[in-house]
């Protein structure tokens, strides 16, 4: 009886040795994504919103807290590229609605752009800037404020690369501002029903968005773009992307080196007919990067086309790239604009599940050159409880990422030096997944495992017993 008794405590032990180094293993490969770094604090419910690459080699976190007597606050946390946190800073203003609208990096650190609205609406809309500077110290908060009795900032943006020039929106009327806040110059262009961005370009201003039907500007067939001077005055005007049964508006514009790139939506409407500017809300939700395009064939009605223009400062179309819809069953959104990086400046992004809570999801990564040709593009697989965040490294040509379980409160920065190592990465987690979830099972119902050994040695024992018995007898 002593024998098998021992026996089978000796096998169950070496099962459960094996089967605890098996575990034991997956979890650590699952922690270096999970787990948050041992130095990092995390308080108040974080949720990161979005991640940016910083020069020396830094990221950034942007996001918000979701509880306590922070709820709403705005928080930013640097990190070096082992992931360990080196600052952090919290941004509010009292009774005031905060949208991030930028981030710009720059050689000193990082400008958080945001478009302020007052609770009560007693004030216009405005905008400010929260700085991360020299030794990542929090700067003095700007604020760019609309001019007395004029109606308030729908939109507010950084015109360059380097956070010299600031834009302030309202429907057509555009205000130029200095990284001081001081007033540069405005303009109130007839010719636009909806002015959406502004890029800068030494002492030059390229507005872009819709085109009007009349003075009025309730309407809208085509994208529109035209250039002023940092006086105000007019130089010229373009309308882009005037194809036949189709209208577009131009979403975003971005400095270069010798003028703009535009970029936008186009909508296959089977006719001529002037469309309504409700329509560009839907323009600028095919947009989001975040955007999941749910089913195989759910994109095919109503989805609207991608479309990239370089436009030089004299007006001419130097180079365009374009993602139908026709052709291209899930078009991507731009999710990364860079001029100063030496490699990929556009990183474009697909995100794609076949069904709502899917267990898996998959991240379309595509980099364009300045020249607007698509170079490579990588295929994330990730879990369906898995937020998956991600962004350039401006410094090289490897990857940022923050992968972390939704509502957990924690996450860690991961960086990979090359997209396939990011990518096998990502492979490989979803791949322990069903293993790491069962161990955490197992582990759960440890105390009920036990009481079942238990049980079963003591029958097994006792079946040798009487087994004996029986022989002598």
């Amino acid at each position: 009886m002593v024998r098998r008794l021992l026996r089978f405590i000796i096998i169950y032990a070496v099962i459960a040795i094996a089967a605890s180094a098996v575990f034991i293993g997956v979890q650590k490969v699952m922690a270096r994504t999970y787990s948050p770094e041992a130095t990092d604090v995390f308080k108040d419910g974080e949720e990161p919103v979005r991640i940016e690459s910083l020069t020396g080699g830094f990221i950034a976190v942007l996001g918000r807290y979701t509880q306590g007597a922070n709820a709403g606050m705005l928080f930013c946390k640097i990190y070096n590229r082992n992931g360990v946190p080196v600052a952090r800073h919290d941004f509010y203003l009292s009774d005031t609605v905060i949208e991030v609208t930028e981030l710009v990096s720059t050689e000193e650190g990082l400008k958080i752009v945001c478009l302020c609205k007052p609770w009560d609406n007693t004030l216009p809309g405005y905008g400010a800037i929260f700085g991360i500077g020299e030794h990542w110290r929090a700067d003095e908060t700007v604020f760019f404020r609309p001019e007395q009795g004029a109606a308030g900032f729908e939109n507010f943006v950084c015109a360059d690369n380097t956070g010299t020039y600031f834009a302030g929106i309202a429907g057509r009327d555009v205000t130029i501002f200095g990284s001081a806040g001081n007033k540069l110059c405005t303009a109130s262009p007839d010719f636009f029903s909806k002015i959406t961005d502004v890029a800068a370009a030494g002492n030059q201003f390229l507005l872009v968005g819709t085109d009007a039907e009349s003075s009025l500007g309730t309407h809208f067939r085509y994208g529109l773009c035209a250039l002023y001077g940092i006086d105000g005055a007019f130089r010229w005007q373009k309308t882009v992307m005037e194809e036949e049964g189709w209208c577009s508006a131009v979403l975003h514009a971005d400095s270069v080196d010798d003028g703009f790139t535009v970029r936008g939506r186009m909508l296959n409407v089977g006719g001529n007919t002037w469309q309504s500017l409700n329509r560009i809300d839907s323009f600028k939700a095919d947009d989001d990067p975040l955007r999941f395009h749910i089913g195989r064939d759910s994109e095919k009605d109503g989805a609207t086309s991608l479309f990239m223009l370089n436009i030089a400062v004299d007006g001419t179309i130097s180079g365009s790239a374009l993602y139908y819809t026709d052709a291209n069953e899930y078009v991507p959104a731009v999710t990364q604009f860079d001029s100063g990086s030496a490699f990929y400046p556009f990183v474009l992004c697909v995100r794609s599940a076949d069904a709502e809570h899917s267990r898996e999801y998959s991240v379309n990564i595509m980099r364009m050159n300045r020249e607007l040709q698509l170079n490579d593009t990588f295929v994330f697989p990730v879990s369906g409880d898995t937020v998956f965040m991600f962004s350039q490294d401006i410094t090289g040509a490897g990857l940022y990422i923050c992968a972390y379980m939704e509502g957990s409160g924690t996450y860690r920065i991961l960086h990979f030096t090359s997209m396939d190592d990011a990518v096998n990465h990502m492979q490989t987690l979803l791949r322990l997944k069903p293993v790491r979830d069962y161990f955490f099972t197992l582990t759960e119902k440890a105390p009920l495992l036990i009481a079942l050994a238990f049980a079963v040695m003591l029958t097994v024992s006792g079946a040798g017993r009487v087994r004996r018995k029986r022989a002598k007898k």
